[in-house]
């Protein structure tokens, strides 16, 4: 009993824990952003560029989040192989795809859309696959699983999705966005964690809030509404 206790205490995941991987986390972020992407990936071709961003991504946000998931099993809402295996139907909940789907939508019946011409397929491996898949393993797979453990879920979602939103403020700054910009984003970008946390919650598998996290970011990028 005595050599387990120590073992116990190691892996308890408390709010001091999880403060410290936010500041490592955002703080390792925004240097990408601000200082690595203008000054070394942006001279590269779009390819280098984009290849190299999300190997990068991949080391600073889905590495540690799978381990830290692994690590902190017992203080996480719902394991890492269930979050990936669960096959709990809930085609009674597609009307989250509409939403996903509603301003290109609303756009072909009001005043249509049409393909962005500077839309590059390699942006389809970056923007596309691999941000849903990051983005929703930090933020759902790992953040929200684990807020879920500690507070009343309503908190969970909104800690979550503030945080999903402050980690968008270093690209917002490095690409200049206009204030009507950052002001979409930020209605847009907690709305749209509220979703992709709800379909995580009601599904318990991390591959929905991917999923939706791609078709939103893949109507953004490839439609001028």
């Amino acid at each position: 009993m005595a050599d387990t206790t120590p073992d116990i205490i190691q892996r308890n995941l408390t709010y001091k824990k999880i403060a410290i991987y936010l500041i490592i986390f955002f703080a390792i972020w925004s240097v990408r952003e601000l200082v690595i992407q203008p000054v070394f990936l942006t001279p590269l071709s779009n390819v280098a560029s984009e290849i190299i961003g999300e190997i990068i991504k991949l080391l600073v946000w889905t590495v540690p989040a799978i381990l830290l998931i692994r690590h902190y099993h017992a203080d996480m809402w719902i394991g890492l192989r269930e979050m990936f295996t669960n096959k709990k139907i809930w085609f009674k909940d597609a009307y989250l795809l509409l939403l996903i789907f509603s301003p290109l939508l609303r756009a072909g019946v009001f005043g249509g859309f049409a393909i962005n011409p500077d839309f590059e397929p390699i942006r389809m491996v970056g923007t596309v696959a691999f941000v849903g898949i990051t983005e929703e393993l930090v933020f759902r797979g790992f953040l929200l699983n684990a807020f879920l453990k500690k507070m009343k879920m309503p908190y969970a979602i909104a800690l979550d999705a503030v945080l999903f939103l402050l980690i968008h403020f270093p690209i917002w700054i490095y690409r200049g966005f206009t204030p009507s910009e950052f002001l979409s984003g930020i209605v847009a970008v907690p709305i749209l964690s509220v979703l992709f946390a709800y379909s995580f919650i009601k599904t318990r598998n991390i591959f929905v809030p991917i999923v939706l996290h791609m078709l939103w970011n893949l109507q953004v990028s490839l439609f001028i509404t």
